[in-house]
């Protein structure tokens, strides 16, 4: 009983110590990395946003990446998890947009474009999705999940392709 006391004891005695130090911190990582409190804000609100995501609470990890958006609006990778997010509750138009900014910002990494397929296959656009995987697959030639995307999207592109012309 005394030595739970004293596990306690000796862990509160670390956290107050730990508390007193993160001020001297954040001026440390401010001095060796020169990190403002903009940016220390930003990576807090993108972790918050991350849990929330994982976590399955979509509304609250949309407005934190929004908020992350306004104090980086060059950051793919924030316009990419927004997109993410759309997905998952299958708003196509609105991952289409993140996409579309994502891929726009950084245009040489293949998942932007894979993504920017994904979102375009869920509104049925067939022909914008084949186009945006063989983007990916230019990219990144070895990706075997890029290339079944590819060729799912040109058979259903095909399809909806045969589908118009015997209505003419």
């Amino acid at each position: 009983m005394i030595w739970n006391l004293l596990i306690v004891a000796a862990v509160v005695a670390v956290l107050i110590v730990i508390a007193r130090r993160l001020p001297d911190a954040r001026k440390i990582m401010r001095k060796v990395n020169n990190v403002t409190d903009e940016e220390i804000s930003l990576y807090g609100l993108i972790a918050q946003a991350d849990d929330a995501f994982e976590s399955k609470k979509y509304e609250k990890a949309e407005s934190l990446y929004i908020k992350a958006a306004a104090l980086s609006p060059d950051n793919a990778k924030i316009y990419s998890r927004l997109g993410a997010i759309y997905l998952e509750q299958k708003n196509f138009y609105d991952a289409k947009d993140a996409f579309l900014q994502a891929v726009k910002l950084e245009p040489d990494l293949a998942s932007r474009h894979i993504n920017l397929g994904l979102a375009f296959m869920g509104l049925k656009d067939y022909f914008k999705a084949t186009e945006s995987f063989k983007k990916a697959l230019n990219i990144d030639s070895k990706n075997s999940k890029y290339k079944k995307l590819l060729d799912r999207s040109q058979k259903l592109y095909e399809k909806e392709k045969g589908k118009s012309s015997l209505q003419k």
